[in-house]
């Protein structure tokens, strides 16, 4: 693909990132109207969750695989088309079998949609970690649209309004990818896609990293509405503000260091990022004031909104399927496993030993930054 095309693509790629926050974003919140029409039980509902997660995992390892068999184009279409094709599932039926298969292809379809998206965007980018961090600042505006699709949809007659704008949506993802002239190549596809990273400590250095920023995030942002009711810290309508808090200092955090922070400091921002999301995040668990622990709350999402996107972009010279293939999926496993270890360290001893536990992983981001700042030195 020539320098003008990858461009033009890479425009595409920051669209389809709108797109991809919302549909990924109100998957989560659209649950909930789902559970009123169909009356699902706690467990069905946390499985739905769960294969979020799972088809976001499967997705990394099929975008790094299915390339040198299919070709670059048909697999991101393949995939990517999970979007529009799990909400139009929901829009048809409320049969557990159809949902559960509904939001597994949803899942697929964010994790492809970020993978690619990611690669598109950074590969034509000279600034990589300004691109991963605008592309992540994208998401987070698309996912500040999901409450209020919600909201609106309260207001409708037709209560499956929202699903059918989620499978539009999902379809635009789906038609901005189509019109990016992806090679199907599948030689070319095998060439660029070379696993020589795998040898590199600063590429794994990255990938532990990254598992304990999403062990972080992931448990904080899902378990803190309970949290904060739990503990009386906040009741009613000041306890939904989480989100929109959350998602809104991500967003300006992300913002600020795509356009603010010097190019040749991005790397060791990561151990300044690591040590304000550890500081940020024990004053938080120490607040008692409902408003004190929003602001506490936005603290630290800014502190940790430029660690997912600027890991990705310093992970090594070559920004690939391949790369994303391992170090996403890789990443991913935290984020289905430390939610999981919350919720039981809560069952035995508490919500706030359990809310300890992240503590202990923005930790181990911490000892990672130091290693990368010194493998960047040696």
């Amino acid at each position: 693909m020539s320098g003008n095309l990858k461009r033009e693509a890479a425009k595409k790629a920051y669209i389809i990132m709108v797109f991809d926050g919302l549909c990924v974003s109100s998957a989560s919140v659209i649950l909930s109207l789902l559970r009123q029409q169909y009356d699902l039980s706690y467990d069905l509902s946390g499985t739905l969750l769960a294969l979020l997660s799972v088809g976001n995992l499967l997705s990394g390892l099929l975008c790094a695989a299915l390339p040198q068999f299919l070709g670059t184009k048909t697999t991101v279409l393949s995939l990517s088309a999970g979007l529009a094709a799990g909400y139009v599932l929901l829009v048809l039926s409320g049969n557990p079998v159809i949902l559960l298969l509904a939001f597994l292809l949803i899942g697929l379809g964010k994790g492809s949609t970020m993978n690619s998206g990611t690669v598109v965007a950074g590969q034509a980018a000279t600034d990589r970690t300004k691109c991963v961090n605008i592309i992540n600042a994208l998401f987070a505006v698309g996912s500040l649209a999901a409450p209020v699709l919600y909201l609106a949809s309260n207001q409708m007659q037709f209560w499956k309004a929202p699903l059918c704008a989620l499978a539009v949506s999902g379809l635009m993802v789906w038609l901005l990818f189509a019109g990016m002239g992806l090679s199907s190549d599948r030689k070319e596809a095998k060439r660029d896609n070379d696993t020589g990273f795998l040898r590199e400590r600063h590429f794994w250095y990255t990938v532990c990293f990254m598992f304990f920023q999403q062990c972080t995030e992931i448990s904080v942002t899902g378990w803190l509405v309970t949290y904060f009711k739990d503990q009386g810290i906040l009741t009613g309508a000041l306890s939904e503000l989480t989100v929109t808090v959350i998602w809104l200092a991500m967003l300006v955090g992300r913002l600020a260091i795509a356009f603010v922070l010097p190019q040749n400091s991005r790397l060791r921002s990561l151990f300044v990022m690591s040590i304000a999301s550890l500081v940020t995040y024990v004053l938080l668990l120490v607040s008692n004031s409902g408003g004190i622990a929003l602001l506490c709350l936005f603290l630290f999402g800014v502190s940790e909104s430029g660690c997912y996107p600027t890991g990705i972009a310093q992970a090594n010279r070559s920004m690939n399927n391949a790369t994303m293939g391992v170090l996403l999926p890789a990443a991913g496993i935290g984020a289905i496993v430390m939610p999981y270890v919350v919720g039981a360290v809560a069952e035995r001893w508490g919500i706030f030993a359990g809310m300890v536990c992240p503590g202990i992983t923005i930790v181990g981001m911490v000892l990672f930054a130091v290693l990368l700042g010194r493998q960047k030195t040696d």
